[in-house]
């Protein structure tokens, strides 16, 4: 039997606060218990699956201008902890991340964000420009500029309809929306064959998503496809795709 994770009720909306194996913080909803990181751990989960498999850690440790896009923001956990990774190696960074339903400011500070960080300075600054932003349903692209070598772009919108931007291309997808099973139109041949054609040759795309089905869509889609370890505690395997 899995163990029992305190659970910690937030207002605004209909989902809660679950403290993880590694004592940080993510959003479950308490009726259908889907989440948006692992129970075993949100911190060590995002840093494993995304930072370190996709090569971004490395990169910008190494000093080494990178651009990186995330399809399902979520709370924000895996994009703080790329700038800080950038800030901390003095590092270039382009990020832009795809979400359809971005969450209250209020709610992003009860996760305690900043405990992850290096620099508590990276999530003060973003989530007070995010509290001062006008989210409006005309407007569809936020920058954070934190400074002169790291910005960050949100594209409030439906992942589907992300076209890219001209000229640019990405060393790594964080693709991260829900599972299959609750998010299927984003699991696609089509759409994983759209992230494809946003990577760099030798880009990565790295998901906790093991599914057979996905990784038929990967390869089919010209990815080469690698099963890795899952971080301790957590699943067994994780996904790495490389074009």
């Amino acid at each position: 039997m899995p163990p029992k994770r305190p659970l910690l009720e937030i207002s605004g909306i209909h989902k809660a606060i679950q403290i993880t194996d590694d004592n940080s913080r993510t959003l479950i909803d308490p009726v259908s218990g889907v989440a948006f990181h692992s129970a075993s751990g949100a911190l060590a989960e995002t840093r494993h699956v995304y930072l370190n498999n996709s090569g971004v850690k490395e990169r910008l440790a190494q000093g080494a201008s990178t651009a990186v896009l995330e399809v399902g923001l979520g709370t924000g956990l895996g994009m703080l902890l790329t700038v800080d990774e950038a800030v901390s190696g003095n590092a270039k960074l382009e990020y832009h991340a795809l979400e359809q339903d971005l969450l209250p400011v209020a709610v992003l500070r009860e996760l305690e964000l900043q405990s992850g960080l290096k620099s508590s300075a990276v999530c003060e600054s973003y989530l007070d420009w995010y509290e001062n932003v006008c989210f409006t349903p005309t407007q569809r692209t936020y920058c954070w500029k934190y400074s002169d070598q790291v910005t960050v772009t949100i594209h409030h919108i439906d992942a589907r309809e992300f076209q890219g931007l001209k000229g640019a291309s990405f060393d790594a997808v964080y693709f991260d929306p829900f599972a299959p099973s609750v998010n299927q139109e984003l699991w696609t041949d089509e759409f994983l064959g759209r992230m494809r054609d946003l990577l760099r040759d030798g880009g990565q795309l790295v998901t906790y998503c093991v599914n057979r089905r996905v990784k038929d869509a990967l390869t089919a889609c010209g990815f080469e496809i690698n099963c890795i370890p899952g971080p301790a505690g957590g699943k067994r395997e994780v996904m790495r795709a490389t074009r």
